[in-house]
């Protein structure tokens, strides 16, 4: 009866394990732009006009305005800090608007106006054409060894009631996975292309369906999470992986992520203890009917048996 019983408790999990066998599916929402932004009210000027500036997205209360020739590749020695402006940020969530003179750049254009925290770690600038100001060719600072900061994070997501059951028998889990690519150079990137996977061992679970990057001006963070469905058996370890190249090395991010299917784990104890007590019956049987005298073999001895002389 108890036997019955396990068995009938068994097939759905079974079932259901062999209906989660399936193909990884993926899906992704548009990834966005964060972080520091400054805007011009126009974009051609002449020297010692004034522009309007609106500075947006920072998190220092205090930032420098700076105009600066060579794109500002070499940081502050491209700019004419002589004449910079500082500017409290309001700190209300809102831009903050500031009209400033323009003046000329100790540099050849490209000409930009750099706006910067007191550390430099937090950067943003905007093209802007001076007239009558000279123009060279852009001339490159010290190569910054890694111009991008990429991480990446797995979390599952929230189940339903399903998808809690199918994740608890070892079944597919949908993750959402969070991926960022911060700019810390001085100038815009527009070559980062990414790639990303869920990897257990040397097998590869999950090809993660990002965007592409675009454009990420200085000091920008471009960020997408996709939805990736692990197939079962979700049992273990999955390190989520993802790669950016195009602006100098590769580099590298990963997350490791742990699944622990309870419901799979008790039907495999209550596996292991039938079998466990089926053995020791079987075990039990045996020893029982060695014990156990043949009636035949009874009867023979007895009619062969000599009586004893009293």
């Amino acid at each position: 009866m108890q036997r019955h019983l396990r068995r009938r408790l068994l097939r759905p999990a079974v079932a259901a394990l062999a209906l989660a066998a399936a193909f990884v599916v993926s899906a992704a929402t548009a990834g966005s732009v964060s972080g520091p932004t400054v805007t011009l009210d126009k974009q051609r000027i002449r020297p010692d006009e004034r522009v309007a500036v609106t500075v947006d997205g920072f998190q220092a209360l205090n930032v420098t305005i700076s105009v600066c020739g060579n794109e500002a590749r070499r940081g502050s020695s491209d700019c004419n800090m002589f004449a910079s402006e500082g500017l409290k940020l309001d700190t209300d969530g809102t831009s903050t608007l500031v009209g400033i003179p323009v003046a000329a750049p100790p540099e050849p254009c490209p000409c930009v106006i750099r706006v910067s925290s007191r550390l430099n770690d937090e950067i943003a600038t905007t093209p802007i054409e001076i007239i009558g100001h000279p123009t060279a060719p852009v001339v490159d600072g010290p190569t910054m060894p890694n111009p991008l900061v990429v991480s990446i994070e797995a979390e599952p997501a929230p189940p339903g009631v399903f998808e809690r059951a199918r994740a608890s028998i070892g079944g597919p889990l949908l993750y959402e996975v969070t991926v960022r690519v911060r700019n810390t150079s001085t100038v815009p990137l527009r070559q980062v292309v990414l790639s990303g996977s869920a990897v257990r061992g040397n097998d590869q679970l999950a090809a993660l369906a990002l965007d592409d990057v675009g454009e990420i001006k200085p000091g920008q963070t471009w960020e997408q999470t996709v939805s990736a469905e692990v197939p079962g058996p979700s049992l273990g370890s999955v390190e989520w992986r993802v790669a950016a190249s195009g602006a100098g090395p590769t580099v590298l991010a990963s997350d490791t992520t742990r699944q622990r299917p309870l419901l799979l784990i008790l039907l495999v104890m209550l596996l292991v203890i039938d079998v466990f007590v089926l053995a020791i019956r079987l075990v039990v049987r045996r020893r029982a009917r060695g014990e156990i005298i043949d009636p035949a073999v009874f009867c023979v001895t007895e009619q062969t048996r000599v009586p004893s002389v009293p």
